[in-house]
């Protein structure tokens, strides 16, 4: 009992360690300004494609071209991250994207074709891609290694606090029109440039800049980080059918689409409170055992949204949705923390880079998903298999040796 006791001193003693260090509070509001955008783009593609083309499918297929262009650029982008002195390499990509997130609500206002449409939310993907990743990339050099784990549990907590925030203010600016959203989403890039000039620099490491070296993609693509990435994968293809069927589905039980916006805080408020929780828990202390973790947590947001499929009512999906975020928020600290263990220190932002890529191609396949049966079987069917990818990836990850 009393070593308990003493571990958790020690965990609350390193939390208010975190947050009495000045450039750790301003890291916090920089990055969750720019990732406040990230949380609201999906929901106001789809909404901005309705209004634009009248059709909730076309708006699925503008978040699913975001998605994948984010994925397919994450890579070279998390790389050029890599290379460059953060934060200055964000500038310009930050610049860009409120220049297109002006543009898209210009075409939303003006009733533009959908080529056009789907043209410039793949940009919005493409250009910002590695940003996400130069932020986590910046965590070392901000603080003493004794505070990076309490910092990575943290940071999945405040990143549900973002989500919290974003689809619900999606919801409401949609209420008077769908490019408003579109309108924060350029206001929030652009403050995120002016903040980011406030964070200590970070130099490129040397190993990173030398020159004809060749870039390889095996401490990615093999062993436990490629476990964890699959596992991201697969959350993004749920969220991606859950967030392109539910508002058609919503609006069949009679509700209104917005108020997927509220559901998607709720959702958010219970994976911060698990996320709390974990902070607050003794984690395993191999790697192994937290990747296990981390697909049993994997396992069970599978299993708390099948049952979405089922439900006649709001509130019946609302309430397994809420049931299901206790499990995301643990299961990303845990594989950041693995991430950050095991990729070398040359490669972070590209490592960071690409568990956002993983998140965004799961929601590119899940909205291209959701687009085809939103056209043929219907919002309901959607739900019922956006359960499925997460179990599946789950249960074929928990035979790996990594995690035995």
């Amino acid at each position: 009992m009393s070593e308990q006791a003493g571990t958790l001193g020690e965990e609350r003693g390193a939390q208010r360690a975190l947050w009495s260090d000045a450039g750790w509070r301003r890291w916090v509001v920089a990055a969750s300004v720019v990732r406040l955008s990230g949380t609201m783009a999906a929901f106001a593609l789809l909404l901005a494609g309705e209004a634009a083309t009248g059709s909730y499918a076309s708006g699925a297929w503008m978040a699913s071209a975001y998605a994948f262009g984010s994925a397919a650029a994450a890579p070279f982008r998390g790389r050029a991250m890599d290379r460059r002195l953060l934060p200055d390499g964000m500038r310009v990509p930050l610049l860009l994207t409120s220049a297109l997130c002006l543009a898209l609500a210009g075409c939303c206002v003006a009733r533009a074709p959908l080529p056009l449409l789907l043209g410039l939310s793949l940009a919005l993907g493409v250009v910002p891609a590695g940003v996400f990743g130069a932020y986590r990339a910046l965590m070392p050099s901000l603080l003493p290694p004794r505070l990076l784990e309490p910092a990575f549990s943290i940071d999945a907590v405040l990143i549900e606090v973002q989500w919290m925030m974003g689809p619900p203010l999606v919801g409401a600016l949609a209420l008077a029109h769908p490019a408003l959203a579109l309108v924060t989403l350029a206001v929030c890039n652009g403050t995120g440039a002016f903040l980011n000039r406030r964070l200590p620099q970070r130099a490129p490491p040397p190993s990173s800049t030398a020159p004809g070296e060749r870039v390889s993609l095996a401490p990615f693509r093999t062993g436990l980080p490629a476990l964890v990435y699959l596992g991201v994968v697969s959350n993004g293809l749920s969220w991606g059918l859950v967030d392109a069927a539910i508002p058609p589905r919503l609006e069949q039980v009679g509700a209104r689409a917005e108020a997927w916006g509220l559901m998607a805080a709720l959702l958010s408020a219970t994976s911060a409170v698990g996320g709390l929780l974990a902070a607050q828990s003794r984690t395993p202390g191999t790697d192994a055992a937290a990747l296990r973790r981390g697909l049993l947590f994997l396992a069970a947001w599978g299993a708390m949204l099948i049952p979405t499929g089922l439900m006649a009512s709001s509130w019946g999906i609302a309430l397994w949705l809420a049931a299901g975020g206790f499990f995301l928020a643990p299961q990303s600290a845990l594989y950041i923390s693995l991430l950050q263990r095991r990729l070398p220190v040359d490669r972070h932002a590209e490592g960071f880079a690409l568990f956002n890529a993983g998140w965004a191609l799961g929601i590119g396949a899940g909205s291209a998903a959701a687009a085809v049966l939103l056209d043929t079987a219907g919002s309901q069917v959607a739900m019922l298999l956006s359960g499925v990818a997460p179990i599946l990836v789950a249960l074929g990850a928990r035979l790996s040796r990594h995690a035995r």
